[in-house]
């Protein structure tokens, strides 16, 4: 499986792996289905028990290249990859998620025809454990010249979404260990210190929900943690020039953990919602409905969400109403 010939590679797309052989399949053919642009695929395995890794072997590729990485963490996971690349550009694929068709070819293409930019990314769809769509986010329908909001501490998408330059993330030197968790959202915000990062309209990820990504597996006062402090960091450097983690003494890290994880259920149902509302704004009212009934159908118990479903029927029958008088009105 490992990369022998002296091929140019143009992108080498990172996988951290732990125990997903349900979906580690789909990821990597989402990525090897790119056949117009000579990439390499590098899997890092932390030390998965299960059959992940046999699932690896049976597919035959020798764009596919498997590291391992002993259960040293995600950041120093990514790391080894980035150690490893060939390609001239770099992008992170987590083994649960999966790539649309035509999205590095894309991205890659812009990419060279912009030479001043160091990175770019796109929207991203939320799907849940089966795959079934639960929203997308798609922030613009122009390209924009993100790099400000990066340096304003705002991470706009998923970090599976960028195409980055490969000699950027190492200038800046990769991922850093100290984040357990959010080392997405770190690098992030120092390529906007580092680079022109641009924002490119259209779908360029599969984000799924399930109950044992990291997402749903770490506590979420830890979570919350390492995503204030990316910001609060960001702020530092911006400030002076440098940040505390940079300077040797960062913040330590959270002793007591007493909020627990955020179910992928609880995780669902707050995007559902979310989608729910924003379809109503739009006038989508059949939409806003189905997924706020999906919403409340994915957590029961919820009966905030369920008041919120009420309030989200009575307006849109009353929307509906109106709208129906102004059209016998007109006849």
């Amino acid at each position: 499986m490992v990369l022998t010939n002296s091929q140019p590679v143009l992108i080498s797309v990172i996988l951290p792996l732990y125990n997903a052989e349900s979906y580690i399949r789909e990821a990597v053919r989402s990525i090897l289905q790119e056949t117009r642009i000579p990439l390499e695929l590098i899997v890092v395995d932390d030390g998965s028990t299960d059959r992940s890794l046999k699932v690896l072997k049976q597919i035959r590729d020798d764009r596919l290249v498997v590291l391992y990485n002993q259960g040293k963490g995600i950041a120093t996971a990514l790391n080894t990859g980035l150690a490893a690349a060939r390609g001239k550009f770099i992008a992170r694929c987590d083994a649960d998620d999966y790539y649309p068709a035509g999205r590095l070819f894309r991205q890659i293409n812009w990419l060279m025809q912009h030479p001043e930019a160091g990175a770019v990314c796109g929207g991203y769809r939320v799907i849940d454990p089966k795959g079934l769509s639960v929203t997308a986010f798609n922030w613009s329908q122009e390209i924009e010249d993100i790099t400000g909001e990066l340096q304003a501490g705002t991470a706009r998408t998923h970090l599976c979404t960028f195409v980055i330059r490969t000699d950027i993330v190492r200038s800046i030197e990769g991922f850093r260990s100290y984040f357990v968790t959010a080392e997405d959202i770190d690098l992030q915000l120092r390529l906007g210190d580092a680079t022109n990062v641009w924002y490119l309209p259209g779908m360029c990820y599969h984000y799924r929900l399930h109950e044992t990504s990291i997402t749903h597996t770490r506590s979420s006062t830890e979570r919350e943690f390492f995503d204030q402090i990316a910001r609060e960091f960001q702020r530092q450097r911006q400030q002076q020039g440098h940040d505390a983690l940079q300077r040797g003494c960062p913040p330590a890290l959270p002793q007591k953990h007493d909020k627990p994880p955020m179910t992928a259920k609880q995780h669902l149902q707050n995007f559902l919602l979310g989608e729910a509302w924003r379809s109503y704004q739009a006038g989508q009212l059949t939409k806003a409905l189905v997924a706020g009934m999906r919403s409340a159908l994915a957590l029961p118990s919820n009966l905030t969400v369920w008041r919120s479903v009420l309030s989200l029927v009575i307006k849109s029958a009353t929307a509906s109403s109106q709208l129906m008088f102004r059209l016998y009105s007109r006849s």
